[in-house]
């Protein structure tokens, strides 16, 4: 521990890559370490450190190291007077590239210059402008250690952006499940002002709110101006804030408008904000713990795994005889999870035919027995969280051969 301490005042950024192939390989065997590790990240004043602490709280298969990391990233906020959320905000990386989406690359005189595409494709200029496919080796006038920085820089930004990416998707798909509301300040500044995050936002549609209530609907384009689906210009107030829209909470004429704007200008969506249908809590269903919607709905156990990987599920808990029975989608700004439940399956994994049972949602406590659930009433969780998650059930359902009314002989083992 010693020795992390002085990497974290030290290494900066080049310890992220190790540390992330570390618990990548050893997450069932060294947990001890792996801690550590993640306890190191906490220290590093690098943006890539936080991230990469961040995500293993939201998504890694390991217990334990979901809870470190979660109570590092708490810690780390509380030192900076942040909020959880505002902590992942502050600390996106950019990969070196400024706020106009450039790079500079040093060989001495000589400059090349790195140009990000909203396609997140990085186009290379030489030092007269002209477009070359890569660095050249040094010439005797240049400084050879900066162009050996240079080199470095440029095969780092590459692999950077790549992960920049994937992790800032699904944050910006959590802020949609959790209903999450930026003040507008911020949004333009650490997101619609981001040289990566600018071309995320642009595939999205958001609402500005006050008091709760939709006062208009917009999407940025490239040059950092909004507009509503008429292409009228839209400034909100200072004092508004801005969310993700969703089928939830838009009128469906406004949905239908927006979603033709999208295939007008070929705009590929991030994610999908509309057309999946909602779901509505009944009135009856008030003080229910669960959806029970699609139990006995048979699939195979592999491509339940499949697809609830895909959807950002991780594997629950193992229980007794080395069975484990959930399926778990953290969301750490809330402090709860979402939990399918199924018939079950052995490690290690066979392709056995399974049912579904039911949805839930639990508040993430950290210590504690991971077999003690206790599940939250559905009326406690936020609208958009939970129609998103009954139509992740819907889609892995769809997956299998639906309803059989003999689903408890057939999933037996």
């Amino acid at each position: 521990k010693g020795l992390l301490a002085v990497v974290a005042a030290c290494a900066g950024e080049r310890a992220v890559a190790p540390v992330a192939r570390f618990l990548k390989e050893y997450y069932g065997t060294r947990a001890a370490q792996g801690n550590a590790l993640i306890a190191m990240l906490a220290w590093i004043e690098h943006p890539s450190a936080t991230q990469l602490m961040l995500s293993v709280g939201s998504r890694f298969r390991t217990k334990s190291f979901q809870e470190e990391a979660t109570r590092q990233a708490e810690a780390l906020a509380e030192r900076k007077g942040w909020t959880l959320s505002e902590l992942a905000d502050r600390t996106i990386p950019s990969a070196g590239f400024d706020e106009t989406g450039t790079l500079e690359l040093s060989y001495g005189d000589r400059m090349f210059t790195a140009k990000l595409l909203p396609d997140f494709k990085i186009e290379l200029f030489n030092p007269d402008g002209k477009k070359t496919a890569a660095l050249p080796e040094p010439r005797q006038d240049d400084d050879g250690e900066r162009a050996k920085d240079a080199k470095k820089a440029f095969s780092a930004a590459k692999k950077e952006i790549k992960n920049i990416v994937a992790l800032q998707t699904e944050r910006l798909y959590e802020a949609l499940c959790t209903a999450r509301d930026w003040p507008c300040e911020d949004w333009q500044r650490f997101l619609n002002q981001h040289p990566v995050m600018r071309y995320l936002v642009q595939r999205l549609i958001w609402s500005v709110i006050e008091d709760g209530r939709v006062l208009a609907t917009f999407r940025p384009l490239e040059d950092g101006t909004l507009s509503d689906n008429d292409d009228n210009p839209v400034s909100p107030a200072a004092d508004t804030r801005v969310r993700l829209a969703h089928d939830s909470n838009l009128p469906s004429e406004d949905m239908a408008r927006w979603q033709q704007h999208l295939v007008d200008y070929e705009v590929a969506p991030l994610f999908q904000q509309f057309g999946k249908g909602t779901y509505t809590l009944p009135a009856d269903k008030k003080h229910a713990t669960s959806i029970d919607a699609f139990e006995g709905h048979l699939i195979e156990a592999f491509a339940l795994r499949g697809r609830a990987l895909k959807l950002g599920y991780t594997r629950g808990p193992t229980e007794d005889g080395g069975w484990f029975m959930t399926y778990e989608k953290r969301f750490p700004t809330l402090g709860m999870k979402a939990v399918i439940e199924f018939t079950g399956n052995p490690l290690p994994e066979e392709n056995r035919t399974v049912a579904l049972l039911k949805l839930s949602f639990e508040a993430v406590r950290q210590g504690g027995d991971a077999h003690e659930r206790s599940e939250m009433p559905l009326s406690d969780v936020p609208a958009v969280l939970l129609s998103e998650c009954y139509n992740d059930v819907r889609l892995i359902a769809r997956d299998g051969s639906g309803f059989d009314p003999d689903w408890q002989k057939k999933s037996e083992y």
